[in-house]
This record gives C-alpha cells, structure tokens and sequence, in this order.
C-alpha cells in the first residue's frame, strides 16, 4: 500500500468517526431541546421572569451550527480520503 492510499484510508476512517459523531450530536439535540421545552413550560407556569424564550433558540442555535461544522468535516473528511483511495480501489 503506498503513502496516498494510506492517508487516504486514514480520512475515510476519521470522516466516518466525524459522521457518527455528528449523528449522536444530532440526538443529543433532540433530547436537549425537549428538555428546554419542559424546563421552560415549568418556569412560564410558575410566573418566572428569569427564563426567556431566546434563551432556548440561541444555545438549539449553537448547538445545530457546532453539528452543521463536525457534519461537513466528516463528508470532506470521506469525500478527500475517497479520491485519495481511488486508485487503490480499483485494483
């Protein structure tokens, strides 16, 4: 195996760690914002003026915008190691 297909099974290895990553970050989103959902109903029934609703948009925001970042690197992360590897694949 020579230096290029090297690097290049190395990038599809940490792409897919990046796209795995990305998809337990996405559930994690999920569950974060019920639970902003439920904490917030909470607050609004108990008359409290130290919870807004910006609050819940701007860390969900955060959040989806540091998923958006690890889901690209992992496809670019793939997408270079598979040109890398294309050569080797086809032998």
């Amino acid at each position: 195996m020579d230096v290029k297909a090297s690097w290049g099974f190395i990038s599809v290895s940490l792409g897919i760690i990046y796209l795995l990553w990305s998809g337990m970050l996405f559930s994690g989103i999920i569950g974060q914002e019920h639970i902003f959902t439920e904490m917030g109903a909470f607050l609004n029934l108990a008359g409290s003026d130290l919870y807004h609703n910006t609050y819940e948009e701007n860390i969900l925001a955060v959040d989806q915008h540091k998923n958006f970042v690890v889901l690209l690197t992992g496809i670019c992360m793939a997408t270079i190691g598979l040109l890398l590897m294309k050569n080797y694949l086809r032998k």
